[in-house]
């Protein structure tokens, strides 16, 4: 769609695919550069959805690049896998030197209006950034719920939509302590189980459980006002959805 402008000047962009959901044999790809010194916002015009199938798996794979001192933030809505759903997906981000991201991923257990809770057949999902060739996070997850306890002790027990925020950027930012506010902001919110840590190098990441899409939608706007002031010094704003 057309881009728009917050009040702080900032790009945002949102993206119509998955436009009506995936089948399977469906294969998307999407490709996104960032120039040097650019930044934008991308989002979804809503929760992308994975329709039922018997045979061949539906693949979506996203590569973006960032080039000197360019930020990201890539703040698609979740994905909602049908019964009987088998989708593969991967996201690779390559970032250049004194450039900057933020990273959002997010899934539900099904249509849970549905009651079609951990229904689906199978998931497989890759989230990779590196820097200057070097890795910064990788997230490798296969779920295949007829064969994983999910609604068992330990896993997800009565939560239905899992999240994942990524920020990555250069080694001398304060890291720690941006972990240690977004792991702040997710204890006591309500219907919502999660913690965040720094990572290695240049970065800190943040995960969370929700029981509803409304607690997941609004913490990930939480989480990612923080880390937008902290890492941008710029304050989040509305993206047209929540």
């Amino acid at each position: 769609m057309e881009p728009f402008r917050a009040a702080d000047g900032s790009l945002c962009l949102m993206m119509l695919n998955i436009s009506g959901g995936m089948v399977g044999s469906d294969r998307l790809t999407t490709e996104i550069n960032l120039g040097a010194g650019a930044q934008a916002v991308l989002t979804t015009a809503s929760a992308a959805k994975a329709y039922r199938s018997e045979g061949a798996i539906a693949s979506q794979h996203t590569v973006i690049t960032l080039d000197e001192n360019a930020v990201l933030e890539y703040l698609p809505d979740h994905l909602i896998p049908h019964a009987g759903a088998a989708i593969e997906q991967t996201l690779k981000i390559e970032m250049a030197k004194g450039s900057r991201s933020i990273v959002y991923d997010a899934m539900a257990a099904g249509r849970i209006g549905r009651g079609e809770r951990w229904q689906f057949r199978t998931i497989t999902s890759e989230v990779a950034i590196s820097q200057s060739g070097r890795p910064r996070y990788m997230n490798r997850a296969r779920i295949e719920p007829a064969s994983q306890p999910l609604a068992d002790l330990g896993w997800m027990e009565n939560c239905n939509y899992l999240a994942t925020m990524v920020m990555a950027g250069d080694d001398d930012h304060d890291w720690t302590g941006l972990a240690i506010a977004l792991h702040r902001a997710l204890q006591g919110i309500r219907g919502v189980q999660g913690s965040a840590s720094w990572i290695a190098h240049g970065g800190c990441v943040a995960r969370f459980m929700s029981v509803s899409a409304d607690a997941l939608n609004r913490t990930a706007m939480k989480l990612w006002a923080i880390a937008r002031r902290d890492l941008l010094g710029l304050e989040g704003f509305p993206l047209r959805k929540f």
